[in-house]
Formats: C-alpha cells, structure tokens, sequence
C-alpha cells in the first residue's frame, strides 16, 4: 500500500503541509471539494492530460519500486481510485506500462470506486479495469453525461475500445451513494446483513485484488 503517492499533484506536494488548506478542510469543506473537482478537470483537459499523465505515472512507478516491488513477481499493480481519484488512475496507465514492462513486468489493474472521468485516457495495456457504482451514485452518472467520450457514440474513445475488448468489468454496491452519510465509505449505514457501507466496499475491494492475483499466480506458474 503506498500512501507517498499524491494524485492530484504531478510535483508530489502534499496538500496536508499547506496550512491554509488545512484551516480550510476543518472549517470550509466545500471549497477543498472545488478545489478537488478543479484538479480533475485540469487532468482531464487535452492540453495538460498528456504532461499530467505522465507525471503521476512515473511518481507511482518510482514509489513501487522504493518500497521494493519485486520485478517478476507477477503481482499486479491496483490503482485504487474514488471519484474524480478516476482520470488519474486511468490517465497513469500507460506510463505505468512503460516503467513497469520494462523494469518490473508488472500488470496494471484499475479499480474506480464512484468513477468521475471522462473516458479518453488509453487503456490499452490495463489488464482489466473494475467499474464499482451505485444506482444512488447520481455524481458518477453525470460523468457518463457531461463527458462525450463516455458515449458509446464514441467508439473510438479510450473507454469504448476498453469496453469492446472487454475489459470493463461493472459491480454494483447498491444503494450506495457518491458523498455523504450514506456514501460508499459510510461506517454507519448498514446492509440488511449487518454490514456498513464501508464493509460492503471493503470486501469488493478486497475480492478483486485476491481475485487477480490469483490470476497472476496462475499465469506465472508455467514460467517457473
């Protein structure tokens, strides 16, 4: 798990250290929500996407690669992402697959949770990408809107080609919703089982990644 990481900034300054931002996400919540969605628009915007991309990439590649990732291994890579977390993740992956086919033979997964992005990053060389939504999720319904590459009019998008190669996977997390108290992440809100919301998350999350490890296991067997 790497927490070095900082997606929202290609030159990896925390936003935590700046005490202006840190007055503000006590006392004034919604502008650090803004200031959030301004970076996901900027990542998203053809004129920085491809520098922005490539920053972020190598950031993560470098951190895997500190924290001493072994080459080979066969386990993959999870770009884990809530919301507008989404145009990152999908934007890092073909630098990801640059540094890591290269050094570390590493396969790439992508995991968006509540998704905001607008389709257009290549997913080319992502070894599957998980879809996880809600039908209370109005936030991540209007980025199926508001962004034409998400049509399925675009065929040529990066999201499009993903889907008709198949590797779009979608698992719903119903009722679910995108903020709030009753949000993905929700601690409090039970399922009819006795879950949390968070719980519910959790263990999709979790299932995945066993699930595609196990996949890399398998894969690598005949090789060693």
């Amino acid at each position: 798990m790497l927490g070095q990481v900082q997606p929202y900034s290609p030159l990896a300054d925390p936003l935590a250290d700046r005490p202006v931002w840190a007055w503000l996400r006590r006392r004034i919540g919604l502008l650090l929500f803004l200031h959030n969605v301004m970076q996901v628009f900027v990542a998203a915007d053809h004129r920085y996407r491809p520098l922005y991309n490539r920053a972020v990439g190598s950031q993560i590649g470098t951190q895997l690669q500190l924290a001493g990732y072994r080459p080979g291994s066969g386990g993959p890579v999870v770009l884990l992402s809530y919301s507008g977390g989404a145009q990152v993740a999908t934007g890092a992956v073909e630098e990801l697959h640059a540094q890591l086919h290269a050094q570390l033979r590493a396969p790439v997964v992508v995991i968006t949770l509540g998704g905001f992005h607008n389709g257009a990053n290549d997913l080319t060389h992502a070894e599957h990408v998980y879809r996880l939504t809600s039908a209370g999720d109005r936030i991540e319904r209007v980025g199926t809107w508001i962004f034409p590459q998400r049509w399925r009019l675009l065929r040529h998008s990066g999201w499009n080609r993903a889907r008709r190669a198949g590797k779009i996977t979608v698992h719903c997390l119903h009722p679910a919703t995108h903020l709030g108290p009753s949000s993905y992440i929700s601690p409090k809100c039970l399922l009819p089982d006795g879950r949390s919301y968070l719980d519910h998350t959790t263990d999709a999350v979790i299932a995945l990644v066993r699930s595609q490890r196990g996949a890399a296991a398998v894969t690598d067997e005949p090789r060693s």
